[in-house]
């Protein structure tokens, strides 16, 4: 993991330690414009349909997709992508179709180890 991606996954938990007391959303930024491409460490799961990447430092560049398909638990999607790279390309209705570090989401959501992963992740 790179020196940035380490600094992200440190100030993503700053952040959640201050947003879970002040009630802030877990994507700062704003939702990805259809047609956009987001790449960036995945900093949440706020359920089991959405990403919230860091397309940047600052929480205004954490961008939240929403990956409209996807019907799993929080749990199985922070397994799978937390503070992993994600590139997803953003559809004419807004939703995101979301590889992590070049395998497709839904791919890796099959693996067994994330299976086992998720059913120990809090």
């Amino acid at each position: 993991m790179s020196g940035r991606a380490i600094l992200l996954l440190a100030l993503v938990a700053a952040d959640g330690l201050v947003a879970s007391s002040a009630g802030a959303a877990p994507c700062p930024g704003s939702q990805a414009a259809p047609g956009a491409m987001v790449h960036g460490p995945v900093l949440e799961a706020p359920d089991g349909s959405s990403l919230c990447v860091a397309t940047g430092e600052a929480p205004a560049a954490w961008i939240a997709v929403n990956v409209a398909w996807l019907k799993t638990t929080r749990s199985a999607l922070m397994a799978a992508a937390f503070g992993r790279n994600a590139t997803c390309l953003i559809g004419p209705d807004g939703s995101g179709d979301c590889a992590i570090e070049g395998v497709s989401l839904a791919a890796e959501l099959r693996q067994p180890e994330l299976i086992r992963a998720a059913a120990t992740w809090r």
